[in-house]
């Protein structure tokens, strides 16, 4: 089987006519290049080059070789050129995608020069995307350890409980698990990621929570709070503006720590030099925030 590295190197010592020439272009040791002749010949059983005074030339054998180990050279370029993505794929959750991790996006394109092309959506439809091929990466309010993946956890993000400043419960910093039982909670039906770490962390006194659902996003919810039509239970980034701004007051659940692991997930075979690979060597040093 012919080389394709050995053939670059044949192919550049005879446009540059020279070793030393080859190798300055290609960015190798001339004894790289000169070791990637010495055994494409051995492969072929044939010299290839002469050494002149002038700079290296063909051989007979050489001269017939060329033609094709350019063409080889060059249908590899445009093999790469066509398989080569323009952008990093990722899919994130919505919550995630809209409240945690453009900074990290922004960070990520300028520090690596990756672009990114983003696609918002929910747990179910991210990991779906990623499973079907159509996302490189995925970041998620939770993950399920399925087989041929691998994943990392960049953030823990902490739950709150939101209610308009009007509420009764505005003056508290936290309110039992009992009280959350008699007041209607926005959000957090299953399928959701807040609905997955519920039914997780309060077992079977999540089944007694007024949920209502059909919200279809947080900002919806955050809205219905505000205009007291009862509470929810939200990441504490999602409502970060609106604490600081006095339009919602944020809340501890008693006793019990709500936090979300948030994921980074890639398939487990990906070769290091994959763009998705440098997303998740540059999640090691993300931060909430």
């Amino acid at each position: 089987m012919l080389n394709l590295i050995h053939a670059r190197s044949f192919v550049a010592v005879i446009a540059a006519r020279g070793v030393r020439a080859a190798a300055r272009q290609l960015d190798l040791a001339p004894s790289t290049v000169a070791d990637h002749i010495r055994q494409l010949e051995a492969a072929l059983a044939a010299p290839l080059l002469v050494r002149r005074r002038g700079g290296a030339e063909p051989t007979e054998q050489g001269a017939r070789l060329l033609p094709l180990a350019r063409s080889l050279v060059e249908t590899a370029g445009r093999v790469r050129s066509l398989v080569h993505l323009p952008a990093l794929r990722l899919a994130a959750s919505s919550n995630v995608g809209t409240y945690l991790l453009q900074p990290h996006l922004a960070a990520f394109r300028q520090d690596v020069g990756i672009a990114v092309e983003q696609w918002i959506g929910s747990n179910a439809e991210v990991v779906a995307r990623l499973e079907r091929g159509e996302a490189d990466a995925a970041v998620m309010e939770w993950w399920d350890g399925r087989r041929g993946f691998t994943a990392r956890t960049f953030a823990r993000e902490p739950l709150v409980v939101i209610v308009a400043s009007g509420h009764r419960w505005a003056g508290l910093g936290s309110v039992s698990v009992a009280e959350l039982q008699r007041e209607p909670l926005l959000g957090g039906e299953a399928g959701t990621g807040t609905g997955h770490l519920l039914r997780r962390q309060l077992g079977a006194l999540a089944q007694s929570l007024a949920i209502i659902d059909g919200f279809g996003s947080t900002e919806a919810v955050k809205r219905a709070v505000r205009a007291g039509c009862g509470t929810s239970i939200v990441m504490q980034a999602a409502v970060a503006d609106e604490v600081t701004a006095g339009q919602l007051v944020a809340l501890r659940i008693e006793g019990v720590e709500l936090e979300k692991a948030i994921s980074l997930v890639v398939p487990g075979t990906l070769p290091a030099t994959a763009p998705a690979m440098a997303l998740f060597a540059a999640s090691q040093g993300w931060r909430r925030g």
